[in-house]
């Protein structure tokens, strides 16, 4: 009996074949994606050129790129003079970072002014911890060289040969210089800035600027499995039939399905975002809030519903049955929010699985949401995304109708 159960089961997988492939293909590629995405090594020497700006001749800044310029950095020395102009080069680019230094080597350690850092709020924050560790270093070390370069301490009445007047004198001396160099060793040594590409000042980046959009998407991409289960249902109940029957064209029971589950991703998008503003709030976590104009995010979350409309449309009207489009579909999604960033920021991911990225709908969406939370994005400014959006949508859309209209001939016929 118990051989005939096995035999049995073995013959109902075998005609589910795409099923099984699906349990050794889809781990193979999810592995090798975020094996992939996470193998970013060391490379802050080949990120973008870092500024470092002072008054003209300014030793202690000198010294402070040449110690930089060791490590392997893009360092470049300009007039704090030019701050404008850099600034400019920032936003646009051309630059990754602006580190302002106000001291001087004649500076006193109390009177030391913190190195302003000035950054976009898109910024690689991981190779930004690696920079302020290594500007740290260096600059500690060079601010501390300067201190001690004339550390001799001069006693008075050191001729009459008392010993321990020289000895509190002395100790009284070096427990200065220590306090001083303790307190600034305790000092803030940041004054982080971050401008947007408008040049205005905007609030550090936190996590939740990230996972808000990011998992936002990615539940907006899933509308595909009740869809697909309505999609099987019609099959099932000969429903396609009567409507074919009805005359009814086939976009425009495109059109009827789609509705519905718009405003569902609209319900979604409006839901995340109250999620964030007043729940994570109370978990002790960042709150997340719109910056902006509210109604580029509307036309945002409206584009990206369409793209995963179209996509989840196309994968309902290829699967036979419910199960094939939870695989297919479930697997595509997953492999787009791992390829797009969704799952790992694409500033983590080496350079090729940066490219990579550039082509996930998910990873086009959650550009479009990061520039308009972080960089301030007008709706104008993010138009090359929702063009892109829309076109998948578009493709997906248009092809998923004609695979329709011919299912809906062919049922007729039958």
């Amino acid at each position: 009996m118990l051989l005939v159960s096995i035999f049995k089961e073995l013959r109902l997988l075998s005609r589910d074949l795409h099923g099984v492939a699906v349990l050794f293909i889809m781990p193979i590629l999810f592995m090798l994606i975020m094996s992939a995405a996470l193998s970013k090594g060391n490379e802050l020497s080949r990120s973008g050129e870092i500024v470092l700006l002072a008054e003209k001749n300014n030793t202690l800044n000198q010294s402070f790129a040449k110690a930089l310029a060791e490590e392997n950095l893009n360092i470049r020395q300009g007039d704090l003079t030019d701050l404008a102009l850099f600034q400019n080069g920032l936003q646009q680019g051309k630059f990754e970072l602006l580190v302002i230094n106000r001291n001087s080597a004649e500076t006193l350690l109390e009177q030391d002014q913190g190195l302003e850092l000035h950054l976009n709020p898109s910024v690689d924050l991981i190779w930004l911890s690696g920079i302020k560790g290594i500007l740290q270093k260096h600059y500690t070390q060079q601010r501390l060289n300067d201190y001690f370069a004339d550390n001799t301490i001069h006693l008075e009445n050191n001729h009459l040969k008392q010993v321990k007047k020289i000895e509190q004198q002395v100790n009284q001396e070096l427990e200065q210089k220590f306090t001083q160099i303790r307190s600034y060793l305790n000092n803030n040594m940041w004054q982080e800035r971050y401008l947007n590409r408008q040049g205005d000042s905007v609030n550090k980046p936190n996590s939740v600027q990230h996972s808000v959009p990011a998992w936002l998407i990615f539940g907006m991409f899933f509308i595909m499995i009740p869809l697909s289960n309505v999609m099987a249902m019609e099959r099932q109940t000969n429903t396609i039939t009567r409507l074919r029957l009805a005359q009814a064209s086939a976009w425009k029971l495109v059109v009827a399905k789609l509705i519905p589950y718009f405003l569902i991703n609209q319900l979604q998008f409006l839901g995340m975002i109250a999620l964030g503003y007043f729940v994570l709030p109370l978990l002790d976590m960042p709150m997340f809030r719109l910056s902006g104009d509210f109604t580029a995010y509307a036309v945002l979350a409206s584009a990206v519903s369409l793209a995963a409309l179209g996509y989840g449309l196309l994968i309902s009207v290829i699967a036979r049955t419910t199960e094939q489009a939870v695989v297919l579909g479930g697997g595509g999604i997953i492999i787009m929010a791992a390829t797009g960033g969704i799952m790992v920021p694409v500033y983590i991911m080496p350079e090729i699985m940066q490219q990579i990225a550039q082509f996930s709908p998910m990873g086009w969406a959650l550009t479009g949401f990061q520039n308009l939370l972080l960089n301030h994005y007008h709706l104008q400014q993010i138009s090359p995304i929702l063009w892109r959006l829309a076109a998948f949508a578009a493709a997906t859309l248009a092809t998923a109708v004609l695979i329709y209209r011919n299912q809906l001939k062919k049922q007729v016929r039958f």
